[in-house]
């Protein structure tokens, strides 16, 4: 009831929070936060005084926040609402487990030397999971299982509710945006692309590498779900976006499931409908990078924990170990995790838990020992071969590659500053990771963004501090590149920031529309008319919703393929028809310094490995191919305005022909050089 005073347990103390605005005065505190923040978006999109504009977002936050409500989920926690979490005690289960995985973990390690996983190394480290699995299993919690599917059937069966049908529609909505044209757009590849082509037909052929050291390391667990669709599909450029494309439309109700968790069921859709249409998450599946496994893993990993320290349950600690130590193997972003985790635990304490979590200290080492289980492989190739594991991450934190600025605090500030500002303001410069600049969130989740910060700065001790560390540690891969400060923003590297933010544009949305609602509450209204009003409602979400479909497929389908070089011409396919063209007639070469990045796409269109074609070229050097002088066929595809290679490859071929390929709008792609001696 609005006005009353809140009730908070806090390790077995009441304490009494300070009585909430009346209903009245939290609409009318809502409506300035939403009026504030979808005119200060309006001028940022605009860029209209954005100083002022930033100004007015946190005026919309500070009353957001006041009008702002405990959510349901956190409330039955930590306001003595839900049922006391039972204490966890070591037993001589434990003990043997513990044992036996000491010397299973020994030998595991031992194995997987030299970064694969073989055979023996399976054998050593697999059984630890079903010993594990024994720990983590409560008793009596298969009886408990056949119950509830007993009284399910006996009561009806399972009950198909709106929120599921809604949340069908979501994911239906998400794989319309994620594979219609999957062939055509992007038809180019990136420069990642063709590495995570070699690194599934690794697999494919039997290697089976943990880590796989190429440009410049790279985590596998991607590749290895990626695999088995190849397989079936085929490996190709379509069959990499199209595994990403699926990883990404699961994670939709990963997110509601976490949104429900944390918060309540109306968050929880409201996120997953947020985050089917996004464009950030939209165009980073559709590539195809690795990076779109770690918002799934997080989400189970959260989901986990947060579940873990409401019940005290032991699978669940045990699967948040599990995820924990997954998620180092989806993308280098994961090696911040530990530390969100810490936080978690942190936000759990303040909420009052202090007592209730030290009693699940049993719970907390099964998460840890599990976590490093799973990471036994990865850390034996981290113990081998530390620099090569570390490279990416060193070359942004360090001079490894380029010195860094003078002014590190002064550019980890600004780091900081353009994270934050890609919501809303500013977003990734890349052309192949986002519509160039184009704030990464949609303008209504931006506005419910703003307004979500503020309900948990608030609120932060009543769970707004877990959605904010979720938000602010998975940013640090971006904003520690403190060597390439000018690669801040990243879409990418921030990718394990997506569920969180989806979640705080859920929530300040939910929050507003329940203030607005609260005022009407407290009228007497005739039930016809309550029936109008939601239908009004439902309407009005679904325009949004569709309005923010609409600006996704344009941002997606006109704007960014329409940056796309040459407007998503393919120019490395265009090279491998003409080397296909020229067939087994003789050595075929691309020339790709100064002008093209790597010829690593040429390879993969053509459908063949290293060993079967690499004859890219740096430089034309007197004594190496094709200025060899041996005898025979050669075609060495030139840039158009790289006139002194073709000078030089007129003067090594008495016989010589330079046919020009032309662009789909008939200006120069590249040309052909043919040469016979």
């Amino acid at each position: 009831m609005a006005g009353r005073a809140e009730t908070r347990a806090t390790g077995g103390a009441a304490r009494v929070e300070a009585p909430l605005p009346s209903a009245a005065v939290r609409a009318a505190l809502a409506g300035a936060g939403v009026a504030l923040a979808l005119l200060a978006q309006w001028a940022l999109d605009r860029r209209l005084a954005p100083g002022i504009a930033g100004g007015a977002s946190v005026t919309a936050a500070v009353a957001m926040g006041a009008a702002s409500r405990p959510w349901r989920a956190l409330s039955e926690r930590m306001l003595g609402g839900g049922a006391p979490a039972p204490r966890l005690a070591w037993t001589a289960r434990d003990a043997a487990a513990l044992a036996s995985l000491a010397v299973l973990g020994a030998a595991a390690f031992y194995r997987f030397a030299g970064n694969r996983f073989s055979a023996l190394a399976l054998a050593t480290w697999l059984p630890g999971f079903a010993v594990l699995g024994m720990a983590a299993w409560p008793r009596g919690a298969a009886r408990r299982a056949l119950d509830a599917l007993h009284r399910c059937w006996h009561d009806g069966g399972f009950r198909v509710r709106w929120r599921h049908l809604a949340l069908l529609a979501a994911m239906a909505l998400a794989a319309f945006l994620r594979l219609y044209r999957i062939g055509e757009v992007p038809l180019e590849m990136g420069c990642d692309l063709p590495h995570n082509y070699d690194n599934i037909r690794q697999i494919l052929s039997g290697e089976l590498p943990v880590f796989f050291p190429s440009h410049p390391g790279r985590e596998g667990l991607f590749f290895y779900l990626a695999a088995p669709l190849a397989a079936v599909m085929g490996l190709s450029h379509t069959t990499i976006k199209v595994a990403a494309v699926l990883i990404g439309v699961l994670t939709v109700p990963l997110v509601y499931l976490l949104g429900r968790e944390l918060c309540d069921r109306e968050v929880g859709l409201v996120a997953a409908c947020l985050l089917a249409v996004s464009h950030w998450h939209v165009i980073l599946t559709r590539v195809g990078y690795r990076a779109a496994v770690l918002p799934p893993v997080l989400a189970l990993l959260w989901l986990s924990l947060a579940r873990a320290t409401r019940t005290g349950g032991r699978t669940s600690y045990a699967l948040a170990g599990l995820f924990l130590g997954s998620a180092f193997y989806t993308y280098n972003a994961a090696m911040v995790l530990p530390l969100l985790v810490v936080l978690l635990l942190l936000d759990e304490a303040l909420a009052g838990g202090r007592r209730r979590l030290a009693s699940h200290g049993p719970g907390l080492a099964l998460l840890a020992v599990t976590a490093a289980w799973v990471l036994i492989p990865l850390a034996r190739y981290a113990y081998d071969e530390p620099l090569q594991y570390t490279y990416r991450v060193a070359t942004r934190l360090t001079d490894l590659e380029q010195p860094l600025p003078g002014d590190l605090l002064g550019t980890l500030g600004r780091n900081v500053g353009r994270a934050l500002a890609m919501f809303t303001y500013e977003g990734d410069a890349v052309f192949t990771t986002n519509v160039a600049f184009l704030r990464q969130l949609g303008f209504v989740p931006a506005v419910g963004f703003v307004l979500g910060i503020g309900c948990c700065l608030w609120r932060w001790r009543d769970g707004g501090l877990a959605l904010l560390s979720g938000l602010g540690v998975m940013l640090l891969p971006s904003i520690l590149a403190l060597a390439f400060p000018h690669e801040v923003p990243s879409a990418v590297r921030s990718i394990g920031a997506l569920p969180a933010a989806m979640l705080l544009a859920a929530l300040g949305l939910v929050q507003a529309r329940r203030a607005l609602g609260g005022a009407l509450g407290t009228v007497a209204v005739e039930p016809i008319a309550r029936r109008a009003g939601g239908a009004l409602l439902a309407i009005g979400a679904a325009l949004l919703l569709g309005g923010e479909t609409r600006a996704t497929y344009t941002a997606y389908f006109r704007d960014y393929v329409w940056q796309q070089p040459d407007h998503n011409y393919s120019i490395s396919l265009e090279m491998a028809r003409a080397i296909e063209a020229f067939g087994n007639a003789g050595g075929s070469y691309i020339l790709t310094a100064p002008h093209w990045y790597d010829g690593n796409a040429v390879r993969v269109q053509l459908g063949r490995t290293p060993e079967e074609w690499d004859l890219e070229l740096t430089e034309l050097a007197p004594g190496e191919p094709p200025l060899d002088g041996r005898p025979g066929k050669v075609m060495v595809i030139v840039h158009q305005q790289d006139a002194a290679a073709l000078d030089t490859l007129r003067a090594a071929f008495a016989r010589s022909i330079v046919l020009p390929h032309a662009k789909y709008d008939g200006t120069p792609a590249f040309l052909a050089f043919y040469g016979e001696r």
